[in-house]
């Protein structure tokens, strides 16, 4: 955090996720506050995972990486900085003592925690922020623009993508499906024969365009699927930052994911979202976009949210390549009515 204090009448902390998936679903807190707050001086606490989404983002005017305060003493040190920076307003995700400490005559806000009928981190997220926040229904209310963006992106954002469309020489007629068959946990992985063959379909049937997207250390998983396809598809892997994908796939018709941060990400831009589950809760992580299907398999085990699975992986073995490709055609249709809809009512 810098030094002295920030000449702007109010002051923000935000305390948030650690990774980058749970940091997208409290994007919208992020776009709130600003827009709720313009003149405040934000300060954003986060993972260094998370700091990816934010890193450069003018609606936060000081960046802070919780990892590096993971020790005792360091905590004290943070403490101490927050102690300093004495924010009016605390906003915390993650249920930490912070507020506790910055806010002893307010705790009790801080200790609440949502109803079991909200169900969704997206909505949980921003429950915590109304509770902790009294004033912000009544300032979101009172602003003018519409909803605020969640995810915001650079012009070198932009510029990137551009780029990389250019050189993949797309048909611009042909709406672009976009897979992403990574995610952090193996076992929320559907398998790489089944991305294969639903890809190989949408090319040969000329429904789409096919970019598979992740991060990095995803890539062998890309080349492996590649490996068994008979139709050409380029990848964006290791080629885009998360905000640079979410650039991307608002050019998409349709994003075909497991759960993962990139079907956060979608969710975010509002592009049709197709979402594999298995061990993990549709319910609590599943896709928001206004388009959108989740395909999973109802077993006795799942969801197990678990990190190991103790059975063979059936919940997502047993989700079929001929029900994704059927789901998918289905969402691109649906995409493409609602984008000529639009289109005639403008």
């Amino acid at each position: 955090m810098g030094q002295g204090q920030p000449t702007l009448t109010q002051r923000v902390l935000v305390i948030g996720p650690s990774n980058i998936g749970d940091a997208m679903l409290a994007s919208d807190v992020i776009a709130a506050v600003s827009h709720a707050f313009p003149e405040a001086h934000v300060t954003l606490a986060v993972g260094e995972r998370a700091k990816a989404l934010f890193a450069g983002d003018p609606r936060i005017h000081s960046l802070v990486d919780l990892d590096h305060f993971s020790a005792p003493l360091a905590r004290v040190k943070l403490l101490w900085a927050l102690w300093g920076y004495r924010p009016h307003i605390v906003v915390d995700l993650r249920h930490t003592l912070y507020p506790l400490l910055l806010k002893p005559w307010n705790a009790w806000r801080y200790l609440r925690q949502p109803p079991a009928r909200i169900a969704h981190m997206r909505e949980r997220y921003l429950w915590k922020l109304r509770a902790q926040v009294p004033r912000m229904s009544a300032r979101l209310s009172a602003r003018d623009g519409g909803t605020p963006r969640a995810l915001w992106s650079s012009n070198a954002d932009a510029s990137q993508v551009e780029t990389l469309w250019r050189r993949w020489q797309l048909d611009p007629s042909m709406p672009l499906v976009l897979i992403c068959p990574g995610a952090r946990s193996h076992i929320k992985r559907w398998t790489v024969e089944g991305f294969a063959q639903v890809a190989d379909r949408l090319i040969a049937a000329g429904r789409a365009h096919v970019i598979f997207a992740g991060e990095p250390d995803e890539e062998p998983i890309v080349h492996e699927i590649q490996g068994l396809m008979t139709h050409r598809a380029p990848s964006a892997v290791g080629l885009t930052t998360i905000r640079q994908l979410g650039v991307l796939m608002q050019r998409a018709g349709l994003v075909i994911t497991n759960d993962s941060a990139a079907l956060h990400c979608a969710s975010t831009v509002g592009v049709p979202t197709l979402a594999l589950f298995g061990p993990t809760d549709a319910v609590k992580y599943g896709p928001t976009a206004p388009i959108s299907r989740t395909i999973r398999r109802t077993l006795f085990c799942s969801p197990c949210e678990q990190s190991l699975c103790r059975f063979d992986h059936e919940c997502m073995r047993f989700i079929s390549a001929n029900d994704v490709y059927d789901a998918a055609c289905a969402l691109l249709d649906a995409g493409r009515d609602a984008a000529a809809g639009a289109a005639t009512r403008a």
